[in-house]
């Protein structure tokens, strides 16, 4: 042993000296000073013996007692320590034996020696234990354990330090060692055909690999996807009920009886892992068919609430570290030249949104179409009331200028649409669309060039203009009468300017005089309103504005949003039948809603309350006849927040 400081390695070092675990107390206090007398250069620590070493050796004890390596008792009128390592040694040469020899039998509680204190040790359950160390070891401990098994078989002791896949093979070895014999090998074989009809030739398979040892592997989860442990469960089964018929069982039956129960605890501990293996790999894919519907993209919070088809929750079929990895497998690096199929783009805000690369364009298009009838629209009444007042604007005439004034209607109403059209991956996506099928960018793309926005919205300059234009009175239209209207109202307009100056001048003057008043007034009446509680309706109303934000993307409307559903779970192709058919969905929410208003409260009108209101809508025997019933279960609920907003 090296120079050590710690109090344990000293124990098991002057044990293995003596070959004893019991060390007298007097004996090793003499020892251990004239150890850090020798040792004190190279190890500062040592210090502390020096001296009377009693009180801090007995200290050290106490603690090493209760972390189970080491025990200080009273024997023979003297104190005694118990090197408890010494032990976890000798019973870890056993477990070397029995894998060169299987015949050795496993260490039991009846090998400790007589005046060994029971207590020191810590008693463990063999199916929680070992499910543990399979999970999680640590193979430097020197803790020395009593594994009790669930059926009638001696207590085992088990040095911490054993590595699970030691155990596990000394269990196979030993089973396999009765398996040889002539008398067990055809009689188990039989009952494994006999109980698995038309599998002979995969059970004769099977059964000749283990007991041949074909089935050697360092990793105990090698065979966590095959059938391997239905077989092993049911051949353990067979032996466990055979062995446990003896009345007068010898050490090696129940060393067999140990085996067995430990290879148990293994399979339903591979089955359990496979199961849960097979729930997240459902549970992710499950996620990812999700990602690639409408809306398209999804901040991290939104995709841990995305559900399943039975309305449960994904999230808690895998945990956080396998969403990490989830994340990185799709986000990381793809082949040379290609994109990850998972990309990232932030908007102004500095939300960060996730979408999948096959549905960036069909997401560019959609806003694109929504954005155009609003952008349209702000253009138009923008330049009509230009051309009202015989004022003029920029873009009205120039190319450049229109596109520059797009953009910035795009940044400022399509957030998601301005973030997409400007992200880094948008150059490597027009490359890649030529290689797939699926990326159709005839409407973003110009071969590898992003087209200009007004192309991308389908905004014509020209087309605007005419709009604002035919707004306008007849008079505009005819050039004499509409310059001299111009004339007269620039005039006005001057009039108006330096009328609104005196004005400000005036208003200034007196403003010291009015704002007293004023303040004096708002004071008064915010002392009235202040008794007075807001109204349920204004409450909920409220309430509704902010639950909007969980349910919409970033830069949409709810006016918007609702339209862009309607198209999707409002198939009729007529006009009339189209609108008659939402109609008739609007009827039939704001009748349920009229019943349903009395019964929500602040506290119970929440996301989840609404998304409640809008199943059970969606189930009723009316709301089953249209087929597309997520689009439409999405538009119930916005619908109903547009209700209780009083939009």
């Amino acid at each position: 042993m090296g120079t050590s400081a710690n109090l344990s390695q000293i124990i098991r070092f002057y044990a293995d000296k003596q070959k004893s675990p019991f060390i007298d107390f007097g004996e090793f206090c003499a020892y251990i000073k004239k150890y850090a007398e020798h040792h004190v250069e190279e190890q500062a620590e040592l210090v502390k013996y020096l001296g009377d070493p009693q009180p801090t050796v007995s200290a050290e004890l106490e603690a090493l007692s209760q972390k189970k390596i080491a025990a200080l008792v009273n024997q023979d009128k003297k104190k005694v320590i118990i090197s408890i390592a010494y032990f976890s040694i000798q019973y870890t040469n056993r477990f070397k034996e029995i894998l060169e020899n299987e015949s050795v039998p496993y260490p039991v509680v009846t090998d400790l020696p007589a005046k060994f204190p029971m207590d020191f040790l810590e008693r463990k359950n063999a199916s929680q234990y070992i499910t543990e160390i399979l999970e999680k070891q640590d193979v430097k401990s020197q803790k020395l354990y009593v594994i009790v098994f669930n059926h009638d078989c001696p207590f085992m002791l088990l040095p911490a330090c054993i590595p699970v896949r030691v155990l596990m093979e000394t269990a196979k070895r030993k089973i396999r060692r009765i398996l040889s014999k002539d008398e067990y090998h055809d009689y188990y074989l039989k009952k494994l055909r006999s109980s698995n009809p038309g599998k002979e030739l995969i059970i004769q398979h099977f059964f000749q690999n283990f007991v041949e040892d074909k089935y050697q592997s360092d990793n105990v989860e090698d065979t966590i996807s095959s059938d391997d442990y239905y077989y092993w469960s049911q051949l353990c089964y067979f032996i466990r009920q055979d062995f446990e018929k003896i009345q007068d069982k010898t050490m090696e039956d129940n060393n067999i009886l140990q085996a067995i129960e430990i290879t148990e605890i293994h399979n339903v501990f591979l089955k359990q892992k496979m199961q849960n293996t097979q729930k997240k790999a459902e549970a992710l894919k499950e996620l990812t068919f999700n990602m690639t519907r409408p809306p398209y993209i999804f901040t991290i919070d939104q995709m841990l609430k995305l559900k399943d088809k039975n309305g449960r929750t994904l999230y808690g079929r895998f945990d956080e570290e396998d969403f990490k990895e989830f994340l990185m497998k799709e986000t990381g690096v793809a082949e040379e030249g290609k994109l990850p199929n998972l990309l990232v783009f932030k908007v102004e805000s500095g939300t960060k949104y996730y979408i999948y690369k096959n549905k960036i364009l069909p997401l560019c298009v959609r806003l694109a179409n929504e954005a155009n009838n609003a952008i349209s629209a702000t253009l138009e009444n923008r330049w009509y009331d230009k051309l009202y007042n015989y004022e003029s604007l920029p873009e009205m005439k120039n190319a450049r200028e229109f596109e520059d004034c797009v953009a910035e209607e795009i940044r400022k109403q399509a957030p998601v649409l301005w973030a997409l059209l400007n992200a880094n991956f948008m150059s490597l996506l027009s490359y890649e669309k030529n290689q797939y099928e699926n990326l159709d960018g005839g409407r973003i793309f110009d071969g590898n060039q992003i087209l200009p926005f007004s192309e991308i919205l389908m905004l014509n300059q020209g087309d605007i203009l005419a709009q604002a234009k035919m707004r306008l009175p007849f008079w505009y239209t005819i050039p004499v009468i509409s310059w001299i209207c111009a004339m007269f109202a620039g005039k006005r307009k001057q009039s108006k300017t330096i009328k609104s100056e005196k004005n400000v001048e005036t208003s200034s003057k007196d403003y010291d005089e009015i704002v007293g008043s004023d303040v004096a007034e708002g004071i008064e009446t915010g002392k009235k309103s202040k008794g007075k509680k807001k109204a349920k309706k204004d409450v909920l109303a409220e309430m509704a504005e902010d639950l909007s934000k969980d349910f919409l993307t970033e830069g949409t409307t709810l006016d918007r949003e609702l339209d862009f559903l309607c198209k999707q779970w409002n198939k009729m192709i007529s006009p009339q039948a189209h609108l008659q058919l939402t109609e008739d969905v609007n009827s039939l929410i704001r009748d349920y809603m009229r019943k349903v208003i009395n019964t929500l409260t602040a506290s119970t009108f929440t996301a989840d309350r609404v998304r409640s209101l809008a199943k059970s809508l969606v189930k009723t025997p009316n709301m089953q006849k249209i087929k597309e019933e997520e689009a439409l279960t999405q538009y119930v609920e916005l619908y109903i927040l547009k209700l209780v907003s009083n939009r």
